[in-house]
């Protein structure tokens, strides 16, 4: 393993700790500043309180969270699993698998992105983009937020990194950035709460991110992969017509893959 690969890898790990410590406090309302604690939640009566990810359940009664702090060791879910200290010293809730993933996960993004643009500037900025769809991916599937003190300023991030795009011009990125915005928002509009406020202003982040034409497929792909998703779910029962399913985390997939290989793809539909 060459150093910069050994660099990367260390950086995403680091990177992936840092993520899961975000997307488990920001949805709690919780200061960043705050060290990494216990998140098992528990209705008032101590029944354990269901995850909003649980498609169809009432997440709406109050509920108190454990709070008791990790220990350093346990910041991390891979160094938490590895050394046996997985279990909050407070309630028994182990670490959750999540954590575990997105460590593993993360640092091969990564690297991919590195195969595809290099030790570039665009590296780094491809790099934050990816810190911030991962955020919203977790916080949208698990509690159905895409909060506004993330994509706002994600918002403002993209608009300053159009420029250096070697694949579309800071035009075609505000282009993009609009269709999305209104494709999406009239979308929510005629599906009268099927989609979300967060869905809209993902979708113009996603266009300013990946340009005008890729916007296009990106939302083509994840209205096409949410849909797939839904139908199987009901096929299987594990959801119904009412359930509400979160579209964020397949525009985000759709995005990111688009964002990372436009070209190939493009290509591959509409020919050099």
């Amino acid at each position: 393993m060459s150093l910069t690969i050994f660099a990367i890898v260390l950086l995403g790990w680091l990177t992936a700790v840092f993520i899961n410590h975000i997307a488990s406090v920001l949805p709690l309302k919780e200061t960043l500043r705050q060290t990494p604690f216990c998140t098992r939640r528990l209705n008032f009566d101590g029944t354990e309180a269901v995850s909003t990810a649980k498609w169809g359940e009432d997440s709406t009664q109050p509920v108190e969270v454990c709070h008791a702090p990790r220990p350093v060791i346990a910041w991390s879910g891979l160094l938490a699993t590895l050394t046996g200290n997985r279990h909050c010293a407070a309630c028994g809730k182990p670490v959750g698998g999540r954590l575990v993933v997105v460590e593993l996960l993360f640092p091969i993004l990564l690297l991919v992105l590195y195969r595809q643009f290099g030790l570039t500037p665009y590296f780094g900025w491809v790099a934050l983009y990816t810190v911030i769809l991962t955020i919203l991916f977790i916080t949208d599937l698990e509690h159905r937020l895409i909060q506004h003190v993330v994509i706002f300023p994600a918002i403002l991030l993209a608009l300053a990194g159009s420029p250096f795009s070697p694949v579309f011009t800071w035009k075609l990125a505000i282009l993009g950035g609009a269709l999305g915005f209104v494709v999406f928002y009239l979308i929510a509009l005629l599906a009268r709460g099927a989609m979300g406020e967060g869905d809209v202003t993902l979708s113009a982040f996603l266009g300013l991110i990946i340009g005008f034409p890729n916007i296009t497929l990106a939302l083509l792909y994840g209205i096409l992969l949410g849909g797939a998703v839904s139908i199987i779910l009901l096929i299987t029962r594990r959801a119904t017509m009412k359930t509400f399913i979160p579209y964020g985390p397949f525009l985000i997939l759709a995005g990111w893959v688009v964002m990372v290989w436009n070209e190939p793809l493009m290509a591959a539909i509409f020919g050099n």
